[in-house]
């Protein structure tokens, strides 16, 4: 069933199907932005919610070439940790594609964590993203049961930031306290954005992100709004 909430489409059913079609969704705009410009910069989170549609998309023939993949948010932690965004997403995404050689390595863009420098990496990421035009062309992104979506939290200092890339993120309401994330403003320039709830815990910040009496700082998944495209994909029904 599809439904539009505030410009947003809202995708509902059974979890194995949302994940094949939000992949579809992805990939179609993948396919329309390299066709257009020549490449395109994907988004994405870790997490449980996000790793049935990146499998997917792993197994979707696409100009992987073309594809550069940043993290829409990461914990300030080595790469390699249990923590890591980047090693849930190299997990569940980028393996097989590096692997088959379909993806080159150059490609997938894990956070550049350098600890004696005071932001931490994040300008050389702005810098990284740059050399690209600057741009989270689509992003796969989910929501928590605050309804905050990357590492952008409610009533926080982390989505009131008036920045074009990405932030860093002191005193995270949830744990690590220490990440970054990509800025209000880089996520809503997006050309596509789909936005997980999957699970009961997420009915709250569902509710949150309908309401109209709630801004953006108050639900940041309302970011989704701002982009070109905003697919909300919940398996808790009407």
């Amino acid at each position: 069933m599809s439904s539009s909430t505030s410009a947003l489409e809202t995708w509902s059913g059974e979890r194995g199907d949302l994940e094949a079609r939000s992949a579809a969704c992805v990939a179609d705009a993948i396919r329309a932005r390299v066709a257009t410009a020549g490449r395109v910069v994907l988004g994405v989170v870790g997490g449980r919610s996000v790793g049935g549609i990146y499998a997917h998309l792993a197994r979707t023939p696409l100009p992987w070439a073309q594809v550069h993949v940043f993290l829409a948010d990461e914990r300030l932690v080595p790469v390699d940790s249990p923590e890591s965004n980047f090693k849930l997403v190299r997990g569940d995404l980028l393996a097989p594609l590096l692997d088959s050689g379909a993806m080159p390595p150059g490609n997938a863009h894990p956070f550049p964590l350098d600890e004696s420098r005071p932001d931490c990496g994040v300008g050389a990421y702005d810098e990284a993203l740059r050399a690209l035009g600057g741009r989270l062309d689509v992003v796969v992104l989910s929501a928590g049961e605050d309804g905050h979506t990357a590492s952008l939290f409610p009533d926080h200092p982390s989505v009131r930031l008036d920045a074009d890339g990405f932030v860093l993120v002191e005193g995270s309401p949830k744990p690590p306290p220490r990440r970054v994330s990509a800025s209000r403003r880089l996520l809503a320039a997006a050309d596509l954005g789909v936005l997980v709830f999957f699970g009961e815990e997420k009915r709250e910040a569902l509710a949150k992100l309908r309401n109209p009496s709630i801004d953006v700082i108050g639900c940041p998944s309302k970011v989704l709004t701002s982009m070109r495209r905003g697919v909300v994909v919940t398996d808790l029904g009407a």
